[in-house]
């Protein structure tokens, strides 16, 4: 990535200074990218550091065999001596390389690679890691062929680069791989894991860096084109997959949230940086340039800290979010769910939280907790609260744990029914008639529910249709038991309108109207 011209500004002074780095004592480092001209307050805020432009090869080695190492020393010098981690960054990429690197034969682009990995691995003896490859995937250098090009392995030059820097680096330094776009999408998770394994097997890589940057997330807030949101389990999903299917420590290598906004770039920054920070087989985060002038040039909006000195919100937020811990992930809901005839004084069941102290249950008559009926804190994962429900009512309930930090996000609503919803029943339990109930809540955004009941048990089709009778979901089709039941629908993917919602149930035929409200 490209980095703003840079200019030294003298006497910066954070507004909230302090004397040791946010990650100081964690188990993982918050680094961040930088120029040579390195700002006084850097090592007040990272404790780990990475070159932007001064250590990639076009700009040490602009002539061939002319090196400018001043940039690159600087920095390393500094890392050094504060005893933070340093990754070079990086030695095979297929930009801001060398312009004379394509003039020459491929036995000669071959010394030449080998040359300038030997010269930086031998001058820093002490990297902690390095980028062998940077960007594999999207950006492959001209000199591949040079390498072996696919080879037998389908990667005989990246597989060539890194035999290189473990043949001439530090005993200690890690290997890294380093590409983008990895993690919202599970082919380009699947496909980079098999690079992985290609490397692993030969014993040539340490580690696995992921960039992080805002465009692999999601489009800036307030968009007007291109706009584009990315699955958030998908994420965190295929996260977990490299560091399960390599047993390979991670790296978030370039971390940055580009918004305008401060209060868009905090509301992000509290929805990403956790996904990465909170996960154990993430070993460290590197932001992609932090203050105002040293950042990408084409994402300008990334920084956290001014010109002036003054933190963005979003700053502040990290420090006392790493200073406090994780918050408590979302537990799971375990009973009641999506049961009808509940007791009206039910037992909450859910499974534990990671990091949780105390737990949160909220009990409402609607999905968005608008109308609470209960709101209690208890320490274990089971709660019986003193309120008596209302009979032939759906319920929603959720929960959410607690600890130091603060209150972690609330489960998914579970949902529940309390004795018969509609009809009536003997002294024997037995309902007396078919009954379809209107949805509730309703209108609804964007689910609701629909509850039904059966005397007898009926082969049932129930479905929705738009207001040009249009069908948009089937809800049921298939034989039911005799009692009352409830389903949800989701119109998530449906525009704002009138939805009609019809049940066939053996001869019995009812149809309701709802309304969606976006």
């Amino acid at each position: 990535m490209i980095f703003a011209a840079m200019f030294l500004l003298s006497g910066i002074i954070p507004d909230s200074a302090f004397s040791q780095p946010l990650a100081n004592g964690r188990d993982k480092f918050l680094g961040c990218a930088t120029s040579s001209s390195i700002w006084p307050n850097l090592d007040q805020y990272w404790n780990q550091v990475t070159p932007g432009n001064d250590g990639k090869w076009g700009t040490v080695e602009q002539g061939q065999g002319y090196y400018t190492w001043d940039g690159l020393d600087h920095i390393y010098n500094y890392a050094i001596a504060r005893n933070f981690p340093f990754k070079e960054h990086n030695l095979v990429w297929g930009s801001q390389q060398p312009t004379w690197i394509t003039s020459l034969d491929s036995a000669d682009q071959r010394a030449a690679v080998a040359q300038w990995i030997q010269q930086v691995c031998q001058r820093y003896d002490s990297l902690s890691f390095i980028d062998v490859v940077n960007e594999p995937f999207h950006a492959p250098p001209p000199y591949m062929k040079a390498l072996g090009g696919n080879g037998a392995t389908g990667w005989d030059w990246v597989v060539t680069a890194f035999q290189w820097a473990r043949q001439y680096s530090s005993c200690g330094t890690k290997l890294l791989v380093n590409d983008y776009n990895i993690l919202q999408d599970n082919t380009a998770t699947t496909n980079y894991i098999k690079l992985i394994d290609t490397l692993k097997v030969r014993g040539l890589i340490d580690g696995i860096g992921i960039q992080g940057h805002y465009f692999e997330f999601r489009s800036q807030v307030h968009a007007t084109s291109n706009i584009y949101v990315y699955n958030i389990n998908t994420i965190k999903s295929n996260l977990d997959r490299v560091i399960s299917a390599t047993g390979l420590p991670v790296y978030i290598s370039e971390f940055d949230i580009d918004e305008p906004n401060d209060a868009d770039q905090l509301a992000q920054y509290q929805t990403y940086f956790p996904i990465f920070w909170e996960d154990p087989g993430v070993k460290g985060m590197t932001l992609w340039g932090y203050i105002q002038s040293d950042v990408w040039n084409a994402h300008p909006n990334t920084y956290l800290l001014r010109t002036d000195g003054s933190e963005r919100p979003a700053l502040q937020w990290v420090r006392n979010y790493i200073k406090k811990g994780p918050l408590p992930a979302a537990p799971s809901l375990v009973s009641p769910r999506s049961i009808t005839n509940s007791a009206k004084k039910p037992t909450y069941i859910w499974q534990s939280a990671l990091h949780a102290v105390t737990y949160e249950l909220q009990v409402a008559l609607d999905n968005q907790f608008q109308l609470v009926l209960a709101d209690t804190t208890v320490a274990d994962t089971t709660a019986t609260p003193s309120t008596v429900l209302d009979d032939s009512t759906i319920f929603y309930w959720r929960v959410c744990g607690i600890d130091s930090a603060g209150a972690g996000p609330f489960s998914s609503a579970g949902y529940f029914t309390t004795g018969l919803l509609l009809g009536v029943k003997d002294a024997g339990n037995i309902l007396r008639e078919f009954a379809l109930s209107q949805n509730y809540p309703n209108p609804f955004n964007p689910a609701t529910m629909i509850s039904y009941q059966l005397p007898i048990n009926s082969l049932v089709m129930l479905k929705v249709y738009d207001i040009l009778g249009r069908e948009v979901r089937t809800l049921v089709d298939g034989r039911m038991n005799a009692g009352v039941h409830t389903v949800q629908f989701d119109a998530s993917d449906l525009p704002s309108g009138v939805y009609f919602y019809r049940i066939l149930a053996g001869e019995y035929v009812s149809m309701k109207k709802s309304l969606l409200v976006k």
